[in-house]
């Protein structure tokens, strides 16, 4: 028999999964965030924005895995948006 522990783990592990390598949308937002481990309940970690920006209550669902560039002013301070290749600022060339 699963312990509710071993549940939470596993809907967890699931979640974890489709974050892996790619940054995060928060639903009905067009704001692109970097994704990093978060803990949840216990020692159980879910994605969750770097920038700690409150996403629903911690509802699973509601933080969305996207390839997009990290457009989140504060997840870009934190350093932490090279979650996917090419994400963050760019430099821009000085001369042509």
């Amino acid at each position: 028999m699963t312990t509710v522990v071993e549940a939470f783990a596993s809907v967890a592990a699931s979640v974890v999964e489709k974050f892996a390598g790619r940054n995060g949308r928060v639903r009905g937002s067009s704001v692109v965030h970097a994704v990093h481990p978060e803990r949840w309940l216990g020692e159980i970690r879910v994605p969750a924005p770097a920038c700690r920006v409150g996403v629903a209550g911690f509802e699973l669902d509601a933080l969305v895995p996207t390839d997009d560039a990290v457009t989140c002013a504060r997840c870009l301070q934190s350093g932490q948006y090279s979650t996917v290749v090419g994400t963050g600022p760019r430099q821009l060339a000085l001369w042509d």
